[in-house]
């Protein structure tokens, strides 16, 4: 479920977002119209710390009843597309704890920050997901289709909602400009080509020209990068610590076969936007994985 939290949407927001990369136990967001359960706003409201005791899962002493957990398994499983097959039990069951933990974990940290999804707040979001919506009779129908009580709705809303804030607080760390390096390479999938192209550059061959005889298409242009962006670190390892127009020794990928020159540097270069969701979700696993190491977590499956 870590991994469904990279693809950066994941998480509820302000209304449980279908999405089976983000929620895994919705229906897909084409499915899900922008709507809202009507409730009466004096309703008690169940948050995520008022729940039945035995939890099948707490986080941070935030728990999860039974009840609630299997009806997001069921959730989970209706999510897949017609046609494809859904996950076995133990499978699900994983991505589900997987991806509830998370959730608690954020809502967690939100809380220490004294953000709290109380009643009037559940109340403003149910009501402007029923005006989007059009009507409170078909968000009961959804919500009936997907397993979900309107006491659990809210549950899962306030949930949702803490989760998000501490979710965006997290991605608003990566700032829209930073250290890059601009940066060129030789790409062969021929080692002795790759070798035979290095001799020609130490005997004065011109990189430039050797890239685009590589690749035409591109002339090896690697662009702008931030430290963490690049999917393999010794290339970045090299741009980064390379000075201007130097160029690096034969670096193995996967891949195939690579030679680096570093072109220009910036320490505050404007992010790409494909820059910036990679370092946000990276930052979003990191701080994860770290929540996750140092909480208080049960689970109880039956």
């Amino acid at each position: 479920m870590t991994a469904l939290l990279l693809a950066l949407c994941f998480l509820l927001g302000v209304i449980l977002t279908a999405c089976k990369n983000t929620e895994p136990n919705s229906v897909p967001a084409t499915a899900l119209p922008p709507a809202t359960l009507q409730m009466a706003t004096n309703t008690p409201e169940p948050t995520p710390t008022a729940t039945p005791i035995p939890a099948v899962l707490t986080v941070n002493g935030i728990g999860i009843p039974l009840a609630y957990f299997e009806d997001e398994l069921s959730r989970y499983k209706i999510s897949f597309a017609q046609g494809e097959a859904a996950p076995a039990d133990p499978e699900a069951i994983t991505a589900v704890t997987d991806y509830l933990t998370e959730q608690l974990l954020l809502a967690s940290a939100a809380r220490q920050e004294a953000y709290h999804a109380g009643p009037e707040e559940v109340d403003k979001r149910l009501q402007e997901l029923t005006a989007k919506l059009g009507s409170a009779e078909k968000l009961n129908e959804w919500t009936s289709a997907n397993y979900y009580d309107a006491e659990q709705f809210r549950f899962f809303i306030a949930l949702g909602a803490e989760a998000a804030w501490q979710r965006d607080k997290i991605l608003a760390s990566i700032p829209d400009a930073t250290e890059q390096v601009r940066a060129r390479q030789i790409f062969s999938t021929n080692e002795a080509s790759i070798n035979q192209a290095y001799n020609n550059l130490n005997a004065g061959t011109d990189f430039a020209q050797l890239a685009k005889n590589f690749n035409p298409d591109t002339g090896g242009e690697l662009g702008w990068f931030p430290r963490g962006y690049l999917l393999i670190p010794a290339i970045e390892e090299f741009a980064f610590s390379a000075g201007l127009g130097a160029h690096s020794a034969v670096i193995q990928s996967d891949i195939g076969y690579h030679i680096i020159e570093v072109t220009d540097k910036d320490p505050r270069h404007p992010l790409t936007t494909d820059a910036k969701l990679s370092l946000q979700a990276k930052a979003l696993a990191a701080w994860l994985q770290d929540a996750k190491s140092r909480a208080s977590i049960t689970l109880n499956l039956p």
